[in-house]
């Protein structure tokens, strides 16, 4: 419900660094760099904000133009916020540097339908499409989504892709060459489905 509460479960890092070492890994993410490297290190190759930057040992390589327009108007939405936070109680804004979040998960579900029609109307204003999923509504960069950027981080490879949001449906949309898993509940257009992370973290060990 908090999403700055997670933390990575035992032995995550472990398996993470030993696939790594085996296959052509990456942790593709919507959160924000700062995010995710703070939640695994930096030493796994990762792609952040859907896939409007990536970050390898040969360091930040940015894959949208312009990006700084993006950052530029995360901000002043960001700026906004006590407006938002007052008319909205119980709401989370995240800024992502280049995308906005909207957490709604503690917020009264009366005021849904009012904050979607602000976001929407953000999203008219900035040219930032919207994006629904697990109690978050979003301002993104255009253009971008995780499947695009697997495909293109893939070199040709065989894919096995794996997640549990709605974000990682696009994944698999993207590449129907893959060997695609959603992981928990929920309606998916995945190939095959792991009931749980727990499930996912020993099928993962079975994979080394």
């Amino acid at each position: 419900m908090n999403p700055e509460d997670a933390t990575p479960g035992t032995g995550l890092i472990r398996i993470l660094s030993a696939l790594a070492s085996e296959y052509l890994l990456y942790v593709v993410t919507g959160r924000s760099l700062r995010e995710i490297t703070g939640f695994i290190g930096r030493d796994l190759n990762i792609i952040a904000l859907h896939g409007a930057l990536t970050l390898t040992s040969s360091g930040i390589r940015y894959n949208v133009p312009n990006f700084s327009h993006y950052e530029k108007l995360c901000d002043d939405i960001y700026n906004r916020r006590e407006t938002y936070l007052a008319e909205f109680p119980g709401l989370r804004i995240y800024n992502k540097q280049g995308n906005v979040l909207f957490h709604f998960g503690l917020m009264d579900p009366e005021y849904k339908d009012r904050l979607f029609e602000l976001v929407y109307s953000l999203s008219s204003q900035s040219g930032m499409p919207v994006y629904e999923g697990k109690r978050i509504i979003e301002l993104r960069i255009p253009g971008i989504n995780k499947g695009i950027a697997i495909r293109q981080h893939s070199e040709g490879k065989k894919k096995l892709i794996a997640g549990d949001d709605r974000t990682d449906e696009e994944a698999f949309m993207e590449n129907p060459d893959a060997i695609t898993i959603h992981v928990g509940p929920g309606e998916s257009i995945s190939r095959y489905r792991i009931p749980d992370y727990v499930e996912m973290l020993r099928f993962l060990e079975h994979l080394l």
